[in-house]
């Protein structure tokens, strides 16, 4: 036998840090579910008023605040452990790059009028992980 494999930070580190949905929304598209593109979700979308107000769904530090591509505005969040977070779909994003936010602290402003839509994705090392358990939807 080849032994027992060495322990990777994997095993020893507690998991996904506590985690709450950056804005109050009704749950449209779940992780996995393919759009009318074709498109594989790798999120949460969610339907939110207009105006809302987005927070920070963990503590950690803004790596990421403004236009991207066709995107619009959006946001990623270091939170350590190689979590990450990125939100699409806001209006407006107060967050500055560098800056250290904690859980609901404000970091951004959906559009003003219609229905909104704003897309969470979480990720570990760059993989998706399903945010629907860690916040009690599912």
């Amino acid at each position: 036998g080849a032994g027992a494999p060495a322990p990777d930070r994997e095993t020893l580190d507690s998991g996904p840090p506590p985690y709450r949905l950056p804005v109050v929304g009704q749950l449209v598209t779940g992780m996995g579910e393919v759009n009318d593109g074709g498109v594989r979700s790798r999120g949460l979308t969610l339907v939110t008023q207009a105006g809302a107000q987005a927070v920070a769904p963990t503590a950690g530090r803004i790596a990421f605040a403004g236009p991207y591509r066709g995107y619009g505005q959006i946001l990623i969040i270091d939170h350590g452990q190689g979590w990450t977070t990125l939100i699409t779909g806001l209006h407006r994003v107060t967050a500055q790059v560098g800056e250290s936010v904690r859980q609901g602290d404000p970091v951004g402003l959906t559009a003003a009028q219609g229905r909104p839509t704003v897309t969470i994705e979480l990720r570990r090392n760059g993989r998706p992980v399903d945010i629907v358990p860690l916040v009690g939807l599912g």
